[in-house]
């Protein structure tokens, strides 16, 4: 039997509307138990909305099961905490997807993604592993996302889109069908894509427009 008892790491915004998500699903064949969150501030031993901060980095050390990372904002950052999390083998990454969110059977979703309340996913879309989204988009059919991305609430992605590793995709952005996002590229919020945007830039605008270079990716 798959244990559903799972960690948040980040007790921020994010990590809060995660642990939210979690708690809407009342079923208890599928419903995840929510421990407590993983937080490197100097929270350590608060409540934060009724869940306990159990620790920073150092707690999973011995820690064995399931961890759900909710630092979103920065990819970067996403993947080499990450990477620091596996030193420990004996902790899971799992698929976490909102029971609210309308996800096709026909989709290949990889390690750790997470899908959030009102998230609609269509058939034979293809994700890396750990991209989050954020709740309220939309993913149409034959899109490919890859691993690391961040797609903020209200996104219109649709169908044939590709978009990169390490990308952020802005709230409220819209991508039209077919266009491509290189690698670690950033859409702003709001923005109109209507033209393949390359990797490494900062996009934003109706349509969209690259306004600077990202110096890392």
């Amino acid at each position: 039997m798959i244990s559903r008892e799972i960690l948040i790491y980040g007790a921020g915004g994010a990590g809060r509307q995660l642990a939210f998500a979690l708690s809407l699903d009342k079923n208890p064949d599928t419903a995840w138990k929510l421990e407590g969150f993983i937080d490197d501030t100097k929270r350590q031993g608060e409540i934060v909305n009724g869940i306990r901060v159990l620790g920073a980095m150092d707690y999973l050390k011995n820690y064995s099961g399931n961890i759900a990372v909710s630092i979103v904002a920065n990819p970067l950052v996403r993947r080499e905490l990450i990477l620091k999390i596996r030193k420990n083998a004996k902790i899971k990454f799992p698929l976490v997807i909102s029971s609210h969110a309308i996800v096709s059977p026909h989709v290949e979703l990889g390690e750790g993604c997470i899908v959030s309340p009102l998230d609609v996913v269509q058939p034979n879309s293809k994700f890396g592993d750990f991209v989050w989204m954020n709740g309220q988009s939309r993913i149409g059919h034959d899109a490919i996302i890859g691993g690391y991305t961040t797609i903020f609430s209200g996104v219109l992605i649709c169908g044939g889109v590709s978009i990169g590793s390490g990308c952020v995709i802005g709230a409220g952005a819209i991508i039209l069908p077919k266009r491509n996002i290189g690698d670690g590229s950033i859409i702003g919020a709001g923005t109109l894509v209507t033209k393949d945007i390359p990797l490494g830039v900062t996009a934003f605008g109706v349509p969209a427009k690259i306004i600077r270079k990202i110096k890392k990716i």
